[in-house]
């Protein structure tokens, strides 16, 4: 495997936990800065805001995720790698639905 198929490798297995982390970060700092008053949010208003970026962060793992898909049917790079690359984009999405579910139910703050 060359460079760039391994670089294309790389992302295609880390790409979804990284957006994942990103939203997971973002989402906090958002709740956070929600509850100490800083943006001005109100309650219905900051978890609209959660929603929203919850919403665009999932749609964004998905589309990675189509990607990776794409990406191996193409054949560039061994099967056992995509299909470790498959379960890790899963668990992205997995992880993005679960974490952000509370979101729906529990008050802001």
């Amino acid at each position: 495997m060359h460079g760039s198929a391994m670089i294309k490798a790389s992302m295609a297995l880390l790409s979804g936990l990284l957006l994942w982390a990103a939203w997971f970060t973002l989402a906090y700092a958002l709740h956070g800065a929600q509850c100490e008053g800083a943006l001005g949010l109100t309650r219905t208003g900051g978890q609209m805001a959660q929603l929203a970026l919850w919403g665009a962060m999932l749609a964004a793992i998905v589309a990675q995720a189509r990607w990776v898909q794409c990406w191996a049917a193409r054949g560039d790079v061994s099967g056992r790698l995509l299909r470790s690359a498959r379960y890790l984009q899963f668990a992205a999405i997995g992880s993005t639905v679960f974490v952000g579910l509370p979101i729906l139910v529990l008050a802001p703050c």
